[in-house]
């Protein structure tokens, strides 16, 4: 059996790192979300407006009912926060989801979270419940 080279050897060296750096970014991206979503929100509401990005959300009104969405891309996390002919673009890596949050092009296969909320008696509040 031959042994292996040290450019073997580096190379097996810097995958680990890239692996454990990937690994400790998902786990701290994920960890700032759950945080995120821990605190209750009363958010300005506008029902002109098809589609607002306030803080960490994605607030949609469309014909009747309005529908709130998580801010962060499920691929890594990235805060969307601009729309392309009634999509949801991810600035990061180009993720597209539709206004219900479904997935239309990758790379992230999840849809957005849907996140339950109700608005205030004199409509100009949203209440984000967490």
């Amino acid at each position: 059996m031959e042994k292996a080279g040290r450019r073997t050897f580096l190379r097996l060296i810097m995958v680990s790192i890239f692996a454990m750096f990937g690994f400790i970014w998902n786990k701290l991206t994920l960890s700032h979300i759950q945080l995120m979503k821990q605190k209750n929100n009363v958010l300005p509401f506008n029902r002109n407006k098809t589609v607002s990005f306030v803080e960490n959300y994605i607030i949609i009104n469309h014909e009747e009912t309005t529908t709130v969405l998580s801010a962060h891309c499920t691929h890594l996390g990235c805060k969307i926060n601009q729309t392309e002919k009634d999509r949801l673009v991810c600035p990061c890596h180009g993720s597209e989801y539709d206004l219900n949050g479904n997935v239309i092009k990758g790379p992230a296969y999840k849809s957005l979270e849907l996140i339950s909320s109700k608005i205030t008696s004199d409509g100009t509040h949203i209440e984000i419940e967490n």
